[in-house]
């Protein structure tokens, strides 16, 4: 019933997955609909310009001294299931760079699932201290190729939870950079977190290995620690 409708959120942030149907259409944890009394999203802002320059904003207007190719909206605390759910979708061969905005402090920022899958041009991402309680990266970043360096710097891991698949099939990641108090929380997943990112290599020199890319590896890597993370 709700096939391919990627962008679809009900009104708890309930996002349907491809075989949802007739029994989701209802209010409620499990439902697409939004009662307009009782709506617990919360929407951020999307601004990508000609420049490739992607901003995510709590502002729903683009800087209009820059040429913008798309705007739009996207459910911040959505657990996105498929592609296709970003409003810089269609535009995404234009995507170069991303930053997330200071205004986005009083946002909770849970979830980035699929949003940057398999964009192949995306170079770099930035802000990663605006971003607050973040929970989910499943599949955030997978099949990013144009990715060689990454810097988390900023970024607090605490609320993390989901990492499943995240950073896989990334050719050309050489360096993840974070915090050097990185620390993952307890109960914490990730099965293939850096499945094929046979580039990767940590700051102490642990070297990509195909026996081990799993979420156990989001670690700073130093003497005692095998990781793929570099420390600023």
């Amino acid at each position: 019933m709700f096939t391919s409708c990627n962008r679809l959120v009900g009104g708890t942030g309930y996002v349907p997955t491809s075989t949802a149907g007739k029994n989701n259409l209802v209010l409620g944890s499990t439902g697409v609909l939004a009662d307009p009394g009782s709506d617990s999203r919360t929407w951020v802002w999307a601004h990508l310009y000609d420049t490739g320059a992607l901003e995510i904003t709590a502002s729903s207007t683009p800087d209009t001294q820059r040429a913008v190719l798309v705007t739009g909206k996207i459910c911040a605390n959505a657990h996105y299931q498929a592609v296709g759910a970003t409003p810089w979708y269609d535009q995404r061969a234009s995507l170069r760079t991303c930053e997330f905005k200071a205004d986005l402090g009083s946002v909770t920022l849970s979830s980035l699932d699929y949003w940057f899958y398999s964009n192949t041009t995306l170079t770099a991402v930035t802000g990663w201290a605006n971003v607050r309680g973040l929970a989910s990266l499943r599949y955030a970043f997978n099949a990013c190729s144009g990715l060689v360096t990454l810097d988390l710097s900023g970024l607090d891991p605490s609320s993390l939870a989901d990492l499943f698949y995240a950073f896989a099939q990334c050719g050309s990641l050489t360096t993840i950079y974070a915090d050097s108090s990185w620390v993952l929380p307890a109960g914490v997943s990730g099965m293939g977190m850096f499945y094929n990112d046979t580039r990767l290599v940590g700051g102490n020199g642990t070297a990509y290995s195909s026996s081990a890319y799993g979420y156990a590896r989001m670690v700073i890597d130093r003497v005692g620690q095998a990781g793929y993370l570099t420390a600023r």
